[in-house]
């Protein structure tokens, strides 16, 4: 089984929300490289590419959540993914229906319980 499968099934699983201003397509093409960047491995360079659909769409879920996890899992930054994710909660609007908001919050438990 492929290692990049976990990332790009992340990517399917947490798909753009429609509405958004700027390029959607461009988001689109950004995040998804930053996504195969982190299924080889390539955190910096996936950071560089969420950085850019970031710059165009900078409420994108899919983006920061992905930048989260890449602090998490790859980079084993807590500090980081712990502010990662909250911004992510916030920027859901701490609604607890909404796809991202839920994957941070039990991607933010998870790590707290960890670290305690």
């Amino acid at each position: 089984m492929s290692r990049a499968l976990p990332w790009t099934g992340f990517a399917q699983k947490f798909g753009r929300t429609p509405g958004r201003t700027g390029s959607p397509e461009e988001v689109r093409l950004y995040h998804r490289r930053a996504c195969l960047a982190a299924a080889e491995e390539r955190f910096g360079d996936a950071l560089i590419f969420c950085a850019k659909a970031l710059e165009i769409d900078g409420h994108d879920l899919a983006t920061r959540l992905l930048v989260a996890r890449i602090h998490d899992r790859g980079f084993h930054d807590v500090d980081a993914a712990v502010a990662a994710y909250r911004k992510v909660i916030t920027l859901a609007g701490y609604d607890s229906d909404d796809p991202h908001c839920s994957a941070a919050r039990v991607a933010l438990d998870t790590l707290v319980r960890e670290v305690d």
